[in-house]
């Protein structure tokens, strides 16, 4: 691990020396920032008592390196997806409008653009990897599991989601 990687104690973080990006594997990263730092969490200790819950839990965020095109298009993606999300949600706001010029057509295209809106957001996930993968990269997640710092550290017992008591 500290051939490739050094620890900052600054940041609290793991940070690659390693230049080659790990999603395109084709350019190299310029800056640490441009680094998505995937956070792993190792429980140490747990008590569940009949009236008293605690976990006590180890953090670290480990450094993957990613270019700064790939950076851009991780990061263009969200806002995509976020765009496709609003523009969906106003043509079903907008929609009723269309055929009927009342107010009650307005007020009957609330209730299926707020279903839209949250239908959209509970599957922008999707929507972003969809995107990522017409750019032939790999996603912020994918990258990151293939790194082999992180394997090292899954294969140790640490784990993506945060312990909860």
């Amino acid at each position: 691990m500290e051939e490739k990687y050094i620890i900052n104690q600054i940041e609290k973080r793991i940070e690659p020396l390693e230049k080659k990006c790990s999603y395109c594997r084709k350019k190299e990263m310029s800056l640490m920032n441009s680094c998505f730092f995937q956070t792993l969490y190792l429980e140490q200790n747990r008590s569940n008592y009949v009236v008293f819950r605690n976990v006590k839990f180890n953090k670290v965020s480990i450094g993957v390196p990613r270019c700064e095109d790939c950076k851009s298009i991780h990061e263009e993606s969200e806002t995509k997806a976020k765009k496709y999300i609003f523009i969906a949600t106003g043509i079903m706001l907008i929609m009723p409008l269309l055929f009927s010029f009342s107010l009650d057509a307005f007020k009957g295209g609330i209730i299926p653009a707020l279903i839209v809106l949250i239908a959209g957001f509970l599957i922008k996930n999707y929507i972003v990897e969809k995107i990522i993968i017409n750019t032939d990269i790999l996603s912020e997640k994918d990258g990151a599991t293939y790194s082999v710092i992180v394997q090292n550290f899954l294969e140790e017992g640490w784990q993506y989601k945060k312990p909860e008591a």
